[in-house]
């Protein structure tokens, strides 16, 4: 099954039951076609099909956003289909994909912060703020920044014991090159995954939290 394929069906794909005739109409795929990129669905785990149709639970987008990443399917094209919630899964997804212990949506309760995604590697934690829209100016990626550090800050005072230090980022999905604003990365998705195996050369740039008595 290829990637193409996998986007067609997560572009349709919806709670609810679809019969096999409108999942075809909507992939815009021959029904032959369609029918095999059911079944390896669910050989996935992803939708039940029944004697007609298929039917897909609130989870199974994410599912399947889950193993168009395993099947190195462009993460752009694919991000273009989610919401930001389902963004911000993605992005922990990733996270977990690339070595990292990931956490979505973490709350602090002293001061009430909340952190869209956060992943621990090494004793090293990156703080990412996930944002699902196309462009922003200079100034709105400065305040979203400055946001982010505080996030960090607060972040590293309460986990001070596990951590060592804290990199706040931003994630987006339509820059096409990694920038930066305060010394705080912002991330196209595109270039996610090799952002994450090429830290250490971005460490001499990149703001780095540490603990402060």
């Amino acid at each position: 099954m290829n990637s193409s394929l996998m986007l067609k069906a997560i572009s349709v794909m919806k709670e609810g039951r679809l019969s096999f005739d409108e999942f075809a109409l909507a992939t815009g795929l021959g029904k032959r076609t369609s029918m095999e990129l059911i079944k390896f669905l669910a050989k996935n785990e992803i939708g039940t099909i029944d004697s007609d149709s298929v039917k897909f639970d609130p989870l199974d987008k994410m599912r399947a956003a889950i193993l168009a990443i395993h099947m190195s399917t462009d993460i752009e094209d694919l991000s273009k289909m989610l919401n930001w919630k389902d963004f911000e899964m993605l992005t922990t997804n990733i996270l977990g994909a690339s070595g990292y212990i990931a956490y979505h949506g973490l709350r602090l309760k002293k001061p009430k912060v909340e952190i869209d995604v956060v992943g621990i590697k090494d004793r090293m934690a990156l703080l990412i703020d996930c944002k699902h829209w196309k462009r922003s100016s200079p100034s709105e990626l400065r305040k979203f920044a400055l946001m982010q550090i505080d996030r960090a800050e607060a972040f590293v005072r309460t986990n001070k014991e596990k951590i060592r230090f804290a990199i706040p980022a931003i994630l987006t999905l339509h820059l096409e090159s990694i920038t930066f604003a305060d010394d705080v990365p912002v991330i196209p998705v595109i270039k996610f995954r090799s952002f994450l195996n090429e830290m250490d050369g971005y460490m001499s740039e990149i703001r780095k939290v540490v603990y402060k008595r």
